[in-house]
């Protein structure tokens, strides 16, 4: 839904500049959500279900640095563009 919403903006020229565009890009393409973090629990529980506990427990940090570095790689990439 979100590369649908943000292809309608960019039809709709209300995104901004191409840089804003792409750095939108670099932005949405990182595992920073809930349903990827979802998905490394469960894919990895699965092959260590006895450290199921301790990949529940890292969620939230791996969340946080899934955010970090797509705002990072977004970041240089607005330097460097």
């Amino acid at each position: 839904y979100a590369y649908v919403s943000m292809g309608n903006l960019m039809e709709g020229g209300q995104l901004g500049s191409e840089k804003a565009q792409i750095l939108s890009t670099y932005i949405l393409c990182g595992f920073a959500n809930f349903a990827s973090i979802g998905i490394q629990i469960g894919g990895i529980g699965a092959l260590a279900p006895e450290r199921r506990k301790d990949l529940s427990k890292l969620g939230l940090r791996a969340l946080l640095a899934g955010t970090a570095a797509s705002l990072f790689t977004a970041i240089l990439v607005g330097i460097l563009y």
